[in-house]
């Protein structure tokens, strides 16, 4: 009786300091360090990835969209063909309406309950895709626009209706415009 409750003791001293062993490898092996490289080989696929998703979403709807450098989307719904464009400093004010990109385009924000958007042209905290698609439109125009996430709200989201790494559409129309 005393030699198997001794050899039941050595049994599972030794498998649980090869278990242990085992755990110790395989954590060692699940987890890597994310340097630099790899964290730009890692955004690149999310931007390849949500470039497809926006292209084929834009396909889904029958949206002809115009396509910037930046990868941002806008197609012009009414233009008031005015002379008074946005630059740099200028005061903007417009209406919106901000939606996730998802099938049930998702509301997060709108001009009606929470007021027109006055910023002034690349010196305000505005995301920069709003920036660069207001320069491109005049007083009076309308647009729709796809920001991905990179020029939208980014890799945190804003931490209240945008989830972290959103695709974000904007229906917008410039009210106004002051130098």
């Amino acid at each position: 009786m005393f030699r198997l409750v001794y050899l039941l003791l050595l049994f599972l001293f030794f498998s649980c300091g090869k278990s242990q062993e085992r755990q110790s490898n395989f954590n060692q092996s699940k987890i890597q360090k994310i340097d630099k490289f790899k964290s730009i080989e890692m955004n690149k696929l999310w931007v390849k990835d949500e470039i497809f998703k926006i292209d084929q979403y834009c396909l889904r709807h029958g949206w002809n969209m115009i396509v910037s450098k930046s990868g941002m989307r806008y197609q012009i719904i009414q233009s008031e063909n005015s002379t008074i464009k946005p630059n740099v400093g200028s005061e903007v004010t417009m209406s919106y309406d901000v939606r996730l990109m998802d099938s049930k385009q998702t509301k997060c924000y709108h001009s009606d309950s929470n007021g027109l958007a006055k910023f002034k042209v690349e010196k305000s905290l505005i995301e920069s895709g709003i920036n660069e698609v207001v320069s491109m439109l005049s007083k009076g125009d309308s647009a729709l626009v796809i920001l991905p996430h990179h020029i939208a709200h980014g890799l945190t989201g804003d931490s209240k209706k945008i989830p972290p790494l959103s695709t974000v559409l904007y229906f917008i129309k410039i009210l106004d415009v002051n130098e």
